[in-house]
């Protein structure tokens, strides 16, 4: 018997993989009793929402929360970013993962005992701030992959970066840490992230193929006028005419001359122009978002637009200023690399019915630069609560369901899990 009992040992120490529980068993202990915590500081993030490039206090409270476990971090990248590092015990790949941490100028209208009460002056008018797009959440779940990950970090076989990035309302807060040099001396070779779904609930995961945010380009348009009276219009140019000749003539453009393979939307969201009934003004003045997949086709649609307006505008004898420029470019989902994480996000959920496929949206997305340079996902998870039947993120009564936080962590941990097992 002490012979049988000696050789099940020497296996057990030769083999010591099979003496533990398995990963996920393990993760959902750690779970159980982190989410409180959690929760509390989600709370937290969303009662102190802070706008693009301001998030001091939430970086603050990222960094040190990844500092007590035990990581690396650094911060101050493209001013309040911050990127935690924690190593396995043994070498392997390293992967990364994203969470932005900006609010919205939105005045919140539910009636939360965390409810926002921060206000802010814009152009000389106060306004509320609030975490209407979820950045809490997305926050508080990269917290929570840390600390799981940390206290498994003995096995973990490679490196997990979580990078907290400002400004993804700006469009632009992915692209400065990338220029500030987030992955100068360590860079993952894939990356992952998540994204509110407004519309599913928790327990739901909506993934994408291929592209799943658009090209937020656009264009600042001024046609210019000598104006005149209103009585006389021969006299001038009139600068609202011409204008509203440009913004039917897009839409033509549009229809007429691009693909209906190729999605493109041109929103002409912004037409000012005089201050009486009876003047032709000296300018109209137009703001416009220029939507698209893929370098190729926003290159494409510059060219047209740009020719549409000039060619408008001369018939009518108008000078113009416009201002074209490329902004956020589109997301694409690493076809392979989804494939490859979506049986974890499954086996997880609990089978296929609970994922969702979804179709390429047009909405922007600034993770797009992190997938312009390494091969990244972006997941939906769903976040409305069961008895909300209408809910819309950056609106002043988005509301988030907190049990998709435990189911956030425990999806994303299995992905990077899985993904550096198989490695």
């Amino acid at each position: 018997m002490r012979k049988i009992i000696f050789v099940f040992m020497i296996f057990l120490l030769v083999f010591p993989s099979l003496s533990k529980e398995p990963f996920e068993k393990r993760v959902e202990k750690i779970l159980d009793e982190i989410t409180p915590g959690l929760i509390e500081i989600r709370r937290d993030i969303h009662a102190n929402p802070e706008l693009a490039f301001q998030e001091k206090r939430t970086s603050s409270i990222v960094a040190n929360y990844l500092r007590k476990l035990g990581l690396e971090v650094r911060e101050g990248i493209a001013g309040t970013g911050v990127l935690g590092i924690l190593r396995g015990s043994k070498p392997g790949p390293v992967v990364g993962m994203r969470a932005d941490m900006d609010a919205l100028p939105i005045t919140e209208e539910i009636g939360l005992p965390f409810a926002s009460k921060v206000k802010v002056v814009i152009d000389g008018k106060e306004t509320g701030v609030m975490h209407a797009c979820g950045h809490d959440v997305h926050t508080t779940i990269l917290l929570g992959v840390a600390n799981v990950l940390s206290k498994l970090r003995n096995e973990i076989s490679g490196s997990v970066l979580f990078v907290a990035q400002p400004a993804e309302e700006w469009g632009d807060g992915a692209n400065e840490m990338l220029k500030a040099g987030v992955f100068k001396d360590i860079k993952p070779e894939v990356m992952f992230a998540f994204h509110v779904d407004d519309e599913l609930k928790p327990g739901f995961v909506r993934y994408t193929l291929g592209y799943s945010g658009a090209n937020c380009d656009g264009f600042h348009l001024i046609i210019k006028s000598q104006g005149c009276h209103g009585s006389a219009p021969h006299s001038c140019v009139d600068p609202i005419v011409v204008g509203s000749e440009v913004v039917l003539a897009l839409q033509v453009m549009v229809s007429r001359e691009i693909s209906i393979h190729n999605n493109t939307v041109i929103t002409v969201g912004s037409f000012h122009a005089g201050t009486a009934p009876n003047v032709i003004p000296q300018k109209a003045e137009m703001r416009a978002i220029v939507r698209s997949y893929g370098e190729e086709q926003r290159k494409i649609l510059k060219e047209k637009v740009e020719r549409v307006i000039k060619k408008i505008c001369e018939s009518a004898g108008a000078d113009y200023e416009l201002n074209y420029y490329f902004g956020t470019p589109s997301l694409y989902n690493h076809t392979e690399l989804m494939k490859k994480i979506l049986p974890t996000v499954e086996r997880i959920l609990g089978g296929k019915n609970f994922l969702v496929e979804g179709l390429p949206e047009m909405g922007g997305e600034d993770f797009s630069y992190f997938a312009r340079e390494i091969p990244s996902v972006i997941l939906g998870l769903g976040v409305c609560p069961p008895d909300v039947k209408s809910n819309s993120v950056h609106s002043p009564t988005f509301l988030v369901d907190e049990r998709s936080i435990p189911i956030g962590v425990k999806v994303m941990t299995n992905i990077i899990l899985d993904y550096l097992k198989k490695k």
